[in-house]
């Protein structure tokens, strides 16, 4: 338990502190006077005045602020500053700067954050080596996804070649299908059944079906446990990261699709794991709750599911392969993450998604403490912080005043306006309804958080 809080604190605290640091200097660099740099919100625990700023560790740590001079409306929510140690110059007021200034300041802190995302993407390629799997071998399509001409390639086919070019990983196929620029996919396949060779082509005319292409086709992988998430049936029955699932209540398990097949159907149904563990069979019981895990379209389905997560095998990168992996990986898992959040929005404003099914998607302190604590047990906490990351930075650009997303949109509204910008007054009555969301949003997460923790 200590061992978890402790990570979970340096986590929040590393990507807290560069969100802030980013407002920070992109203040300094336009000239804006700061007042203070708080890590935590309310009063401070411990502060220090350098120069014109105050450097304080604050209460509330769920958060932090950058406070520049002229920014009123925030200060009630903020906490006050002394005027008495730092006098304020009305041409370095954030508020008597010119628009782009402005957004660039507010917006420099989820830039910061995707900055990060990168930068630790970056050395994970480089020094512990990219996850991936080895194998090219389709092992059946997601039917939901097909569309014409991909019902030609068959299950268990080998991919031998992506539009003329040799593949050898997974990886390899995903990027030579992305990186298409003619209007359709061409795959040389090996038939293993027969050990015949044959040959496709997919129209492909569109970013969109290019990626849909890859997600549709479900790599072959075995039925090996790479994660196993923090209370969830799997980690109270004792699986472990690296146990190989070699039978289901007697039945035989030749891959990853076929057993989480089995796990899927098994909502509430007790099951019986035979995993091999250092050279042992090991009997394990465990029962798949009911969970609702999101479809491509929006949508949701109920599914048997026990917490774990696919096994990878790392490959080494040389530098420069890492630096450009890392940049290429943090706009793929941006996309990925934006348009999960606009679709479950979307879903849930057509009502094709109940509040019920959402529900389990939210997440709070608790959620992030354990995730940071198995992460870092697992060797997983820099790519468990990358993610993060660059979900702080996407919810801070949601257009809810109290957030960088609020406030860039009472700057466009100053620009819609023709240079007026809306009152102190009306800015913080819009304030006060993005903290009611926001901390409705945080009563949900933890309410998710505890219904976990004790099974309800």
């Amino acid at each position: 338990m200590v061992f978890t809080i402790a990570v979970a604190v340096f986590v929040l605290g590393v990507l807290i502190f560069f969100h802030e640091l980013g407002h920070f200097l992109a203040a300094k660099l336009v000239d804006i006077q700061v007042l203070r740099f708080s890590i935590g919100f309310g009063k401070p625990i411990v502060s220090r005045y350098w120069g014109e700023t105050e450097y304080s560790l604050s209460w509330v740590p769920f958060g932090g602020y950058v406070k520049m001079a002229g920014d009123d409306p925030a200060e009630g929510i903020e906490g006050t500053v002394d005027q008495e140690k730092v006098s304020t110059d009305p041409a370095r007021h954030f508020e008597n700067k010119g628009i782009f200034q402005r957004f660039f300041v507010i917006s420099a802190g989820p830039l910061a954050n995707f900055l990060l995302a990168i930068i630790l993407y970056q050395g994970i390629f480089f020094f512990q080596g990219v996850d991936t799997f080895s194998t090219t071998t389709v092992e059946t399509l997601r039917q939901e996804l097909v569309f014409p001409g991909m019902e030609k390639i068959r299950d268990r086919s080998e991919i031998l070649k992506v539009n003329g070019i040799e593949v050898s990983s997974w990886d390899d196929i995903i990027d030579e299908v992305l990186d298409g620029s003619g209007s359709a996919t061409g795959f040389d396949f090996l038939d293993q059944q027969s050990r015949q060779p044959y040959s496709v082509t997919i129209p492909t005319d569109s970013d969109s079906l290019r990626r849909q292409l890859v997600t549709a086709m479900i790599p072959f992988s075995p039925p090996r446990v790479g994660s196993v998430i923090p209370g969830k049936p799997a980690h109270k029955a004792d699986l472990e990261r690296g146990d190989l699932v070699v039978e289901i209540n007697g039945e035989p398990i030749g891959s990853w699709h076929e057993m989480t097949g089995k796990i899927y159907g098994s909502a509430g149904v007790p099951l019986t794991l035979l995993v091999e563990r250092d050279g042992e069979r090991i009997p394990i019981k465990v029962k798949p709750e009911k969970g609702s895990v999101p479809r491509g379209d929006g949508t949701f389905e109920e599914r048997g599911l026990i917490g774990i997560g696919q096994f990878y095998e790392r490959v080494q990168l040389p530098f420069a392969e890492a630096i450009q992996a890392g940049a290429k990986y943090t706009v793929y898992t941006t996309v990925f993450i934006a348009k999960s959040l606009t679709n479950l929005f979307a879903g849930l404003i057509t009502r094709r998604v109940s509040f019920g099914e959402a529900k389990d998607v939210f997440g709070g302190p608790v959620l992030i403490g354990q995730w940071a604590g198995e992460s870092a047990r697992s060797g997983y906490l820099w790519n468990f912080m990358a993610i993060l990351s660059i979900n702080l930075a996407i919810l801070n650009l949601l257009p809810i005043p109290v957030l960088d997303g609020g406030h860039l949109l009472f700057l466009l509204i100053e620009v819609v306006r023709f240079g007026r910008p809306l009152s102190p007054v009306q800015r913080m009555r819009m304030i006060q309804v993005g903290l009611i969301i926001v901390f409705g949003l945080m009563l949900l997460a933890t309410a998710n958080d505890l219904r976990r923790v004790f099974g309800l």
